[in-house]
């Protein structure tokens, strides 16, 4: 059985599900199922945890002339413990790590969080200002985020320290940082990046179709029809078998879950942020920016 060779790493609405995306279509990469969750023991994300050979069969179909195995998941990043477990796994993988500006990040995770059902404070600013309390007890969270500190929004976008990690486990030269501005920016050249750090081939047939715009690309923010149906769908039983960590409890439990979770969906248009917090919010997140500005070497003023 092939086993992953490689790891993107990056918070969800990071492009981390855009980079997965560009990379299961390329012909030497073979990508799993996202969001596996089998490392980051500290994120509570799957309880009971996923085991070993549960992780491993979601490799069992990955082509022996795969050049590269991998996969993507968005809380591998901001876990204390998944770089050093990922290490322990494969002291050799390789770790694609995807960053974006913490504002914008935490207003587009902020609508998924209330989608998904792990946030029930819908107003951005209110859950922002509601994280003091939720950490001293005071407010009280949703019983089923995803995982356990979810809604430590300031905690997420300290990303110096959670790069570092990553650094300081694999190796400067294993980690290859993409900032999300340039997947934006220069979708092409950054994803030749990747394959570069990868091995694989910058071109091939069928390379531009890659790109080619998708109705998930053009509407990425979702709501939901029924709040009572996602709150049926997001309780630990039912996403223990969604993700594949348990088997169903009657035939074709798993396909009817899928499928009331898809007709749940609908498409909108995210609100804009307020102005002024967008302002406050820049201000307050300018020192991790500049931290992670040093760390990696780079500009990144146009976060600030």
């Amino acid at each position: 059985m092939r086993r992953p060779d490689f790891f993107v790493v990056g918070h969800p609405r990071s492009g981390s599900g855009q980079m997965n995306g560009y990379l299961s279509k390329h012909p030497d990469v073979w990508m799993a199922k996202k969001e596996l969750h089998y490392f980051g023991s500290d994120l509570g994300y799957h309880v009971p945890p996923r085991s070993l050979e549960n992780f491993h069969s979601f490799f069992a179909d990955a082509p022996a002339d795969a050049r590269r195995i991998g996969e993507a998941s968005t809380w591998y990043l901001f876990s204390d413990n998944a770089a050093q477990e990922i290490h322990d796994y494969d002291p050799d993988a390789g770790i694609l790590l995807l960053l974006r500006n913490p504002v914008t990040l935490l207003h587009s995770l902020h609508s998924h969080f209330v989608f998904r059902g792990d946030e029930d404070i819908s107003d951005f600013a209110e859950a922002i200002a509601a994280e003091p309390g939720r950490i001293d007890g005071s407010i009280a969270e949703p019983p089923h985020r995803i995982p356990r500190e979810a809604l430590r929004y300031s905690k997420m976008v300290r990303y110096a320290p959670q790069v570092k990690r990553y650094f300081d486990v694999f190796g400067r030269d294993r980690v290859h940082v993409v900032i999300n501005d340039d997947f934006r920016s220069d979708p092409k050249g950054t994803f030749r990046g990747a394959c570069r750090y990868l091995g694989v081939r910058e071109d091939f047939d069928g390379f531009d179709d890659i790109f080619a715009p998708d109705q998930r690309a053009k509407n990425s923010n979702r709501t939901v029809y029924s709040r009572p149906v996602q709150d049926f769908l997001i309780h630990p039983s039912r996403q223990q078998v969604l993700e594949g960590v348990v088997p169903g409890r009657i035939p074709g439990h798993k396909l009817s879950l899928r499928a009331m979770r898809r007709l749940n969906i609908k498409y909108v248009d995210r609100s804009p942020m307020d102005r002024a917090l967008k302002a406050e919010l820049t201000e307050r997140f300018r020192p991790h920016v500049e931290e992670l500005s040093t760390l990696l070497d780079r500009d990144l003023s146009a976060w600030t």
